[in-house]
């Protein structure tokens, strides 16, 4: 027997950006019906963010006897935030939790399970997963993904990972310091999105760290041969390991949802938005990885808010995509924010202005010897378009510069700001101080105004 809902708002995913999305509106008297058919927390709780981040951690110990207490560690991470993401949580919030993968049967109405839910507004949010590349003999050999490599209770002896992206980088890195032989095969270049002044020195870092890397190399084959894992590059290499990881990117989650029925725009890469995060059925928002944007917890996040706000007040607002820092959690730490140096300087030619700040340059980052990298800055008319962070802390450095961007607070307010010291984030106060100090010391009018000055003050 079919029952059926009525309700305000349908969040079809539980995720970052669906659960504060179902508890926002839930708070605010909203009736909210939330669907998921796996995890609650979605991908960053159970297989992205929390456990990759907390492997990071343990492995940056560099202790690689402990494998098992290093997969215990990210349990006990996972285990100690899920009750926030818990269906208990919610549902005291006032959240009727259906714990099904929901699909369109039209426009307004979504099937899940024994229920049919009709809603005023819906709220896509069902996140992204990893494609299997089409490689002759993958499908015939064990291969982990990041949903299931951190179920792993044995070290591996030599772990080899398809894909030189975030995902495949920084697990790289952390089994390398976990004792683990790992080899990256990458058909393009190490991080393609990032620039190379950064990715290069990232690199050095990887190869200390006992990574080998395979790029600009397709893989022809893979398959098993007297228990190992054999990969058959194009040029006839083969490399032999004991484990696979795939990490060759992500595609849209919409195979559950029958996107069809409700009119939906989408491709290959997501559900198509316009600049409010509504599809082209106006009553119909998508939000986060599923949608044409980066895939970063972050981005979802933020989407949550404008959504809400919308979906609350029917006030709007629009995406903005410059403001989102996109980080990378290896060691050294790769980051940015707003436009590129390419971007910058093709947008803003010779007007465009650039500050560069080396670590070796700060207090802090000599006495804890993490002098490694650098921050700069892109101004143009005293305001910051883009920074970019190759080091430690690189994300914590970067949200100072995306609430800069997204105010468009001017950088002489930063001169006039006063920073603890001694810190990391001096490097930020020095960036406008070194852009602004060879004006106005080297400026031939203020130092025949200042001599001036001298003459008539007591």
């Amino acid at each position: 027997m079919t029952v059926k809902i009525k309700t305000d708002l349908l969040v079809i995913g539980a995720g970052a950006g669906g659960l504060s999305v179902a508890a926002g509106a839930a708070q605010l008297g909203i009736k909210v019906v939330l669907l998921e058919g796996d995890k609650m927390g979605g991908d960053c709780l159970n297989y992205g963010c929390v456990p990759s981040k907390a492997l990071i951690a343990f492995s940056n110990q560099r202790k690689p006897k402990q494998f098992n207490n290093a997969m215990g560690f990210v349990r006990d991470a996972i285990n100690e935030i899920e009750p926030h993401d818990s269906e208990e949580r919610f549902r005291s919030l006032g959240v009727n939790v259906i714990r099904e993968y929901g699909q369109f049967v039209n426009e307004t109405t979504v099937a899940a399970g024994a229920y049919e839910i009709q809603s005023r507004r819906i709220v896509i949010a069902t996140g992204v997963h990893t494609p299997v590349p089409d490689i002759s003999g993958l499908s015939d050999v064990q291969y982990y993904t990041n949903q299931t490599i951190f179920d792993l209770t044995k070290k591996p002896e030599h772990l080899l990972v398809l894909g030189g992206g975030p995902v495949g980088v920084e697990l790289a890195q952390a089994f390398a310091r976990l004792g683990v032989n790992v080899t990256i095969f990458e058909k393009r270049k190490l991080l393609s999105n990032f620039s190379r002044e950064q990715v290069e020195i990232l690199r050095v870092s990887l190869v200390e760290d006992g990574v080998s890397l395979k790029e600009d190399t397709c893989v022809n084959n893979i398959s098993k041969v007297g228990g190992k894992l054999v990969v058959q590059l194009t040029n006839d290499d083969k490399i032999t390991g004991s484990h696979l990881l795939v990490a060759t990117g992500k595609k849209p989650n919409l195979q559950n949802l029958n996107i069809q029925a409700a009119g939906i725009s989408y491709s290959d890469i997501g559900i198509e938005t316009d600049q409010y995060l509504r599809t082209n059925n106006k009553r119909i928002y998508a939000i986060g990885d599923v949608a044409q944007f980066e895939n970063f917890t972050n981005v979802a996040n933020y989407h949550a808010g404008i959504v809400l706000k919308s979906i609350t007040t029917g006030l709007k607002t629009r995406v903005q995509t410059e403001t989102h820092p996109r980080v990378i959690y290896t060691t050294p730490e790769i980051g940015s924010v707003g436009l590129s140096k390419d971007q910058a300087t093709k947008k803003y030619g010779h007007k465009l202005k650039i500050s560069r700040v080396s670590f070796s340059e700060n207090d802090r980052a000599i006495t804890d010897n993490k002098k490694l990298g650098w921050i700069e800055i892109y101004i143009y008319r005293n305001f910051v378009v883009g920074a970019s962070v190759i080091g430690i802390g690189a994300g914590e450095l970067l949200n100072f510069w995306s609430f800069m961007i997204s105010n468009r607070i001017s950088i002489y307010k930063v001169a006039r700001t006063s920073f603890a010291y001694p810190t990391l984030g001096e490097v930020n106060k020095k960036l406008i101080t070194n852009y602004i100090g060879p004006k106005f010391f080297n400026n031939p009018l203020i130092r025949n105004m200042v001599r001036l000055t001298q003459k008539f003050l007591p």
